[in-house]
């Protein structure tokens, strides 16, 4: 009787050290870098994409769902002045998307197959100092969980020059 006794309780100390060491992470947005590739170059009236993305910098593999509109853009003129926008009617295939993300990868989807170029191509008329930041949205699929994440990174800054052209105009 008293094996039996010492052998329960044996097995509830060896069941609370396993459950006490199970390595249960949840995701969470500072696991995650949000950011926009360098942008070099930019004349002013001539077209330039923007590509932004998504890092996970956790040691754990996440599953990613998101649509072809993940990532979107801001920008702002130096005063902070958000820029129009010139397009008319904008589309998208609402289509999703399931990725994994590995320790130390990066995503960049811009969704090019799936929306209007002006999602991430713009024109800026005039030369001078910019902002723009990304924001980005997707869901993490973690043991039967779904947490959805909304991340905006810092704003980057950058320079519109004037165009060759203008500028051999001149």
């Amino acid at each position: 009787m008293k094996a039996v006794a010492n052998a329960i309780v044996v097995a509830f100390m060896f069941i609370s050290i396993l459950a006490g060491c199970s390595n249960s992470v949840q995701p969470d947005a500072s696991m995650l870098e949000v950011g926009i590739e360098e942008l070099q170059g930019i004349q002013a009236n001539e077209p330039f994409i923007i590509t932004g993305y998504l890092k996970n910098n956790s040691k754990h593999s996440w599953e990613i769902s998101h649509g072809a509109g993940m990532f979107t853009y801001e920008i702002v003129d130096a005063e902070g002045n958000p820029l129009k926008r010139k397009s008319g009617m904008l589309f998208r295939n609402n289509i999703g998307f399931l990725t994994q993300l590995k320790p130390d990868e990066v995503l960049h989807i811009n969704g090019e197959e799936h929306r209007s170029e002006e999602y991430y191509t713009f024109v800026i008329d005039k030369p001078g100092q910019y902002k723009v930041r990304t924001n980005v949205e997707f869901r993490i699929e973690n043991k039967q969980e779904i947490n959805e994440q909304k991340l905006t990174s810092e704003f980057y800054e950058f320079s519109v020059e004037l165009s060759n052209a203008a500028w051999n105009a001149k």
